[in-house]
């Protein structure tokens, strides 16, 4: 019994002795005057460059799109009623899709990246205040032809839409490899944009949708060129409707090979060859021929042939491409597909 009570006294003396530590007063985010998003964008424009913002300001929107399904990382979209703008946060999480917020300004960064506008360097601590959850955010529903640049960043939704057939069959984007896909989205009317999406998205290995309905996503674009949609959720495609006629074959040399896809090409005249390009800025590669060898033009006639395509189902076919040429003569032209037959 001694050696119990003697037991039992330490542990008193133990635990009369633990110290209660301070814990460190939280900073609060100050309470600044607003300006809006389209504000920022003039801004930007104005100055041009790198913005390290030093004011005391704040800025107010919706998160309309964040990193839950992966197909986009330390980036979520910010909404107002004047625009949107990329937000590039220093660490993942904390934000997420239908957060009311308000971002602090000062300490973060505006730029430009690839033509988009961000507001970069946001600490999630220490710039931003969140005013609400779950807030509804109606998207802007438009179509193919009327998205453009000047409403990047955007939640917008298309009807009537569907993925090209020759996609039919393949995944959103490459799982395995994790590598980010372009996959082209068309409507009835034969307009296209192209819908892009990471390797890391949780529905990378999906299958790409096969019917006709709606999507929803953010837009965007490159460099002010190649307008592009994101999917923030894969249960926002809702394609399941009839298909109408649409694109049967396209060949756009992102693989960066000319011949993949089963094209040909067969030199009739000298030893010029086609060959893929980006020159000139393009966001993606194109293919491109030149019998300037340097010091003269020499003689060539190439032909880049695409595999047959059977037509019979298709009553009124058509032919598109882009085509840009340097020096004078005559480009490349379009002709009827009835008079190839």
């Amino acid at each position: 019994m001694k050696k119990i009570g003697l037991i039992i006294g330490a542990i008193v003396v133990l635990v009369s002795c633990k110290k209660e530590y301070d814990t460190p007063p939280l900073t609060p985010i100050p309470e600044t005057p607003a300006i809006t998003i389209d504000s920022l964008r003039d801004w930007q424009n104005s100055i041009g460059g790198l913005i390290s913002i030093d004011q005391e300001l704040s800025v107010h929107g919706i998160i309309t799109m964040d990193e839950t399904d992966g197909n986009i990382y330390k980036n979520v979209y910010l909404q107002d009623a004047t625009g949107a703008i990329n937000v590039r946060i220093l660490s993942g999480g904390g934000l997420y899709q239908g957060d009311s917020v308000r971002v602090y300004l000062k300490g973060t960064v505006l730029n430009k990246y690839n033509g988009i506008l961000q507001l970069d360097s946001v600490d999630v601590d220490n710039n931003v205040v969140k005013l609400d959850s779950d807030v509804d955010f109606a998207p802007l529903v438009t179509t193919i032809d009327q998205i453009t640049p000047a409403i990047e960043s955007q939640l917008v939704k298309l009807e009537n839409v569907q993925f090209v057939a020759y996609e039919i069959g393949n995944t959103y984007a490459d799982k395995d490899g994790l590598q980010s896909v372009n996959i082209l989205l068309e409507d009835c009317s034969g307009n296209t944009i192209i819908v892009r999406t990471s390797g890391y998205a949780s529905f990378a290995d999906e299958l790409i949708a096969s019917g006709n309905g709606s999507l929803t996503a953010i837009a965007s674009h490159f460099n002010g060129t190649e307008l592009q949609l994101y999917i923030r959720a894969f249960d926002e495609i809702n394609m399941t409707g009839a298909r109408c006629p649409g694109i049967v074959f396209t060949k756009t040399f992102d693989d960066d090979l000319l011949l993949s896809g089963g094209w040909q090409e067969i030199k009739v005249t000298g030893t010029t060859a086609w060959e893929t390009s980006s020159a000139g800025g393009a966001a993606t590669p194109y293919a491109a021929i030149s019998n300037w060898n340097g010091s003269v033009n020499v003689l060539t006639e190439n032909w880049l042939i695409s595999p047959s395509i059977d037509l019979t189902p298709y009553g009124a076919p058509t032919l598109s491409f882009d085509n840009a040429k340097n020096y004078s003569g005559p480009g490349f032209r379009s002709f009827d597909l009835d008079k190839l037959c």
